[in-house]
């Protein structure tokens, strides 16, 4: 199953990510846990699409037997994607080292102006 949504443009983007994904996942016999992280992680892909990107952005929920695949595309010309080591004290800085603690996979490519970050979760036995 694959579920593909056009994003707001402001960071309601992240909520909206975060329903339609709890929304997409629900019935697929995954685990609480393993949901709450498919959720996060599009939150955390989705708002910095947002912040660091330009329009359209576009979230893709993909479901399949063995993975689950979050992918999020937007244009721009925003660095590539890094992990910060935030300070403490710090509003922001710790959404991609989130997101690879919690994915079995993440990665990203460039296709001229647009940026596509994914993040996979390995469904377990």
């Amino acid at each position: 199953m694959t579920s593909a949504w056009s994003l707001p443009e402001d960071l309601s983007a992240a909520s909206f990510a975060r329903q339609r994904v709890a929304e997409q996942l629900a019935g697929q016999g995954l685990p609480d846990a393993t949901v709450d992280d498919l959720v996060l992680i599009a939150s955390e892909l989705v708002a910095n699409a947002v912040r660091h990107g330009s329009p359209p952005a576009v979230l893709t929920l993909e479901v399949g037997p063995d993975r689950i695949r979050i992918l999020v595309s937007n244009h721009g010309s925003a660095p590539d994607p890094r992990v910060l080591t935030a300070d403490p004290d710090a509003d922001h800085g710790r959404g991609l080292a989130m997101v690879e603690a919690l994915a079995d996979e993440v990665g990203w490519a460039r296709d001229g102006e647009r940026l596509d970050v994914w993040a996979e979760v390995h469904r377990h036995a």
